[in-house]
């Protein structure tokens, strides 16, 4: 594959206080109301991106990586007002994008691209692929049918189709050479930026690697800053210079590439990096597994959006939990609030153990102890003033009183983590993180527990 070069790797790693950013995003914030009934009556918000902030220079690429449902996507359509943000401002080559009249914003469109994902759903297939690349030209005022044509038929060899392959349909091609025909119409009008969403994801792995190899090809040959979304972490490793890492909504680390993989400080970028697959078998590496899925973006969790899945979320300040019980008491606490402890079922499973004839035989102390195994909470705190708030709690649950439960695990185990939502800063390995982590008292370097060379 073609490298970045060592030039590139260490312009990304420098400091880029006296660099001019192509695209320089600051608060943005998409936001979606939530209806229901015949009215339409708007009963919440979607926060799908909610405050993001970063910057694309000349000539880079930068990956923005995250599970599906952090806003990725929706990230990359607003800041090229594809749909107009909700708030935030995105300034293009020194120009806030959102002042644009309409002569302005169609002169940004030729200098701004996007590639989206399924390239099956991005040609019309009533079209040839050669009228459908050379489209941006006419729209664009190009009237010479002829001009446009050998224009198309010299951009299609660079992405590595032959100029004949402009007569075909869609349907005649495979999806890698969709891809191809999908970067032409990109580049046909010479773009400064490209914005990729999930270019590759579609792809079989071989054609991965041409596609990659081809991005890295026609960034060194375009002068292309690049901004690349993906769910890949081998994708953003293989060809970012820098990466942003996005969970819910925000950005929660942005850092040069390999100071990124080799020393991440937010514990999600560190779930991530430890589920790249190594080719040594006998290496050991700790891998860590995320709890449950990514929230509702309508109904984001308070404090730290991670917090519910974090294996490293700070205790409360007045207990000493042992860290792996506190994040099971924890997962607990979030199935509370969520009101989505089944009792019916640990009934069911207590019956079938034998341990009870009937549902309605099993005792509140059997049904306690199930809660316990279900959460993985141990029949004993290591603090045994957390196991009486604990214990008061589960007999909460099993009375059926479960808003007491919720108020009683909200007043005594209120973590950090869960009251304040962390704001960037810096860190010791020298890009910034959101995580209290980097500014709690209760922190230390247990944590850092993911490294990978």
């Amino acid at each position: 594959m073609t490298d970045h070069s060592e030039d590139s790797k260490m312009k990304s790693k420098a400091s880029r206080s006296d660099e001019k950013a192509l695209l320089s995003v600051r608060g943005l914030k998409q936001q979606y109301p939530v209806t229901e009934g015949p009215l339409r009556r708007e009963v919440g918000t979607i926060h799908a991106v909610d405050g993001i902030n970063f910057d694309v220079y000349r000539g880079e690429t930068l990956g923005l990586i995250g599970e599906s449902g952090s806003g990725k996507s929706t990230a990359a359509t607003a800041l090229l007002h594809l749909e107009d943000p909700t708030a935030g401002t995105v300034r293009f080559d020194g120009d806030e994008i959102g002042e644009y009249d309409r002569t302005e914003r169609k002169a940004f469109r030729r200098r701004a691209q996007m590639v989206f994902q399924d390239p099956t759903t991005s040609f019309d297939p009533r079209m040839t692929v050669g009228e459908s690349v050379a489209e941006p030209l006419s729209i664009h005022g190009m009237t010479d049918a002829d001009r446009r044509r050998a224009i198309t038929e010299d951009i299609l060899p660079r992405v590595g189709l032959s100029a004949e392959q402009a007569d075909r349909y869609p349907h005649e091609l495979s999806g890698g050479q969709k891809q191809r025909a999908a970067l032409a119409r990109a580049l046909i009008l010479n773009p400064d930026l490209l914005v990729l969403d999930e270019p590759v994801s579609a792809l079989d792995v071989s054609v991965q690697a041409e596609i990659l190899t081809l991005l890295s090809d026609l960034q060194a040959e375009f002068d292309l800053s690049l901004l690349l979304i993906t769910h890949d972490m081998g994708v953003v490793r293989e060809v970012a210079d820098r990466v942003a890492v996005m969970y819910l909504g925000e950005i929660v680390e942005c850092g040069p590439t390999e100071d990124l993989f080799r020393n991440p400080q937010h514990p999600y970028t560190q779930a991530l990096v430890s589920a790249i697959p190594t080719p040594d078998p006998d290496a050991k590496k700790r891998r860590v597994t995320l709890r449950g899925d990514v929230p509702d973006a309508a109904s984001p969790p308070s404090g730290c959006r991670f917090h519910p899945r974090c294996p490293a979320v700070i205790p409360p300040e007045n207990y000493d939990f042992e860290q792996d019980e506190w994040r099971s008491v924890m997962d607990l606490w979030v199935a509370v609030s969520d009101d989505d402890v089944d009792l019916d079922s640990l009934r069911t499973l207590v019956v079938a153990r034998e341990e009870a004839e009937t549902a309605d035989a099993v005792s509140a102390a059997q049904l306690q102890s199930a809660i316990r195994e279900e959460y993985a909470i141990p029949e004993g705190l290591s603090d045994e003033d957390a196991e009486t708030v604990l214990s008061s709690a589960l007999s909460d649950i099993v009375s059926g009183d479960v808003s007491e439960a919720d108020e009683r695990l909200q007043s005594e185990f209120s973590t950090i983590c869960e009251r304040e939502n962390p704001q960037e800063q810096s860190t010791d390995a020298g890009h910034p993180a959101a995580c209290h982590l980097h500014d709690s008292e209760e922190a230390d370097e247990e944590w850092n527990w993911v490294s990978v060379d």
